[in-house]
């Protein structure tokens, strides 16, 4: 255990899948707050037999990088070809940002999760038409299918799925053991449930009256449970919002009780 941690600042902690946790902490870290990466999840690529003619199809969604990179490992051959003509729908200028670098045509650019691009898709695609393809995780917060029907036609194929990380790391865990930790950043209802698991399995549910949570909407405060020193519910689920609320909440840390 690193003593200095007695000595030092609190810390936010960002439980996203790297390299998303450790991107948090870098902006954290440009606007002098200290942060920790944590991924409480992490991504493996199922690599399914993807429909073989893109034509059928009038466009991509992807509601993650990592959406990006399993249907390209599906693909098999390193390059979209004939699905790099079709427009894609993305969440999130990181997931489009990585489209774009592997050769498909960014069309629309949504914020908010899932729920926040259904609303473009639909002002961008005509009811009736040909379907749209939804690469996506076994394991999903959000229906886009349901979310767009029965106007517009979703077929979804699971391309990666989000296994349990083993344990916090040892970094998150010291200064959890040093009351170190002012809040932890919550994006999905299951990171909140992993993150009350680790809590649970190392011991460390004495924490929580210490500990703040951001949450990016009330359903992830609902997973998150009670008995937190504080919840704050940011107005809209995007990962700029709640890096906000964290900054704030650093910056006016004296003044929270």
């Amino acid at each position: 255990i690193d003593t200095r941690l007695q000595l030092m600042a609190p810390f936010i902690l960002s439980v996203r899948p790297l390299p998303d946790s450790q991107l948090d902490s870098d902006t954290l870290a440009r606007r002098g707050v200290p942060a920790i990466a944590a991924p409480l999840l992490e991504p493996h690529l199922i690599a399914p037999t993807l429909p073989d003619d893109p034509s059928r199809y009038a466009g991509l969604i992807f509601t993650s990088r990592h959406a990006v990179d399993g249907f390209l490992a599906a693909l098999g051959h390193g390059g979209p070809d004939g699905w790099a003509a079709l427009p894609v729908f993305a969440v999130g200028r990181a997931t489009a940002r990585v489209a774009r670098a592997a050769g498909f045509s960014v069309k629309v650019t949504g914020h908010g999760g899932g729920g926040g691009l259904a609303p473009l898709i639909r002002e961008h695609v005509d009811a009736g038409g040909l379907p749209l393809l939804w690469p996506a995780a076994r394991d999903r917060g959000f229906d886009m299918v349901a979310a767009l029907a029965p106007a517009i036609t979703v077929e979804d194929i699971a391309v990666y799925a989000m296994a349990r990380t083993p344990r916090l790391t040892d970094a998150a865990l010291d200064a959890l053991a040093y009351g170190k930790i002012l809040a932890v950043k919550l994006m999905s209802a299951r990171s909140a449930q992993l993150f009350c698991e680790q809590l649970a399995e190392n011991g460390m549910d004495h924490c929580r009256p210490e500990i703040i949570v951001i949450a990016g909407s009330d359903a992830i405060a609902a997973a998150a449970g009670d008995g937190w020193r504080q919840i704050y519910v940011a107005k809209r689920p995007t990962r700029a919002r709640l890096l906000a609320i964290a900054s704030l909440l650093y910056h006016r840390r004296e003044t929270l009780d």
